[in-house]
């Protein structure tokens, strides 16, 4: 499976009060940066936020796959731009750092390991946590949330009906309410939340962008990110978890809605194309273990 995976990934590589940034010629219907105007970050590192063994690989891939483990990874990306720092998702809660039991968001189904520390992993850079000017959460799995409460200076910025979302009632999927409980658990009450609606330029030069990319979970978002030398990179968060299923279109069994899903991978394909994007898929291990790690970046 991961050389089939393998071979999908290189063809694939060759807001609230936020000011918001001007739509491009090829994504007129969205709220998007013109690619030709867009600023600069200065460099973009991989954050190791831990590694994960699932024993059932058809939630990801229903219909195939039944009964087969699968190993993810978990990635953050940590962002340079003049003084500021902008942290993308906080990964398993560090607490798990080489704990043989592991830590889980759903215990039947995975167990995601940690062999760094994301504080460690800053200090590797000389940062300390009052260093990240922005912490942006793709979406509230535990996975992409555990650190949040490390970081209490920070602005913690997410999508609007994502937060809506966590404070619902309970559906019939009792793994979701299960995810949504850890979620408001781990989220706790940010003293700087800021919640943002659809496409939202972060920075106000285009540089970086939050990307509205629902399906997974009501308010999930990718992140566009441009780099001088590197050029677009877009984050996923989780509108795919695997290049197999970006290039079959095929959609978790935990994703909240089919349709969105579908749309938001669409929309995604049509970002690459405009953008000459490189798409970085974050749980996609046989991709990430390609990728630059910190203290190797990407400019």
């Amino acid at each position: 499976m991961f050389k089939r995976t393998r071979i999908a990934i290189m063809s694939i590589l060759i807001v609230s009060s936020f000011p918001t940034g001007r739509a491009s010629a090829g994504a007129a219907e969205e709220n998007l940066p013109d690619r030709t105007t867009a600023g600069f970050v200065e460099k973009l590192y991989r954050v190791d936020c831990g590694h994960s063994l699932a024993n059932d690989e058809s939630v990801w891939t229903p219909g195939e796959n039944a009964g087969k483990s699968i190993e993810f990874s978990s990635t953050c990306w940590l962002i340079e731009h003049k003084n500021q720092w902008v942290l993308w998702d906080t990964g398993v809660p560090q607490s798990t750092l080489n704990d043989p039991k592991g830590w889980s968001t759903l215990p039947r189904l995975i167990v995601y390991h940690l062999d760094k520390t994301i504080t460690g992993q800053l200090a590797d850079l000389g940062l300390k946590i009052n260093d990240i000017t922005y912490v942006v959460l793709s979406h509230t799995h535990g996975d992409h949330i555990g650190n949040v409460g490390l970081f209490p200076n920070s602005k913690i910025v997410m999508q609007r009906a994502e937060h809506k979302w966590i404070y619902s009632p309970d559906g019939a999927n009792n793994n979701v309410n299960q995810l949504k409980a850890l979620a408001r658990k781990l989220m706790g009450k940010p003293k700087d939340l800021q919640l943002v609606d659809g496409d939202t330029d972060l920075l106000g030069d285009g540089s970086i962008t939050l990307v509205s990319t629902p399906g997974h979970t009501p308010g999930s978002q990718s992140l566009l990110v441009h780099l001088k030398n590197s050029g677009f990179i877009l984050l996923s968060g989780d509108v795919v978890h695997l290049a197999d299923n970006f290039e079959k279109k095929i959609v978790p069994s935990l994703n909240t809605d089919n349709a969105a899903s579908i749309a938001s991978m669409d929309k995604v394909r049509r970002m690459m194309a405009t953008y000459h994007a490189k798409l970085f898929i974050n749980h996609d291990k046989a991709q990430t273990d390609m990728l630059k790690l910190l203290p190797a970046f990407y400019d």
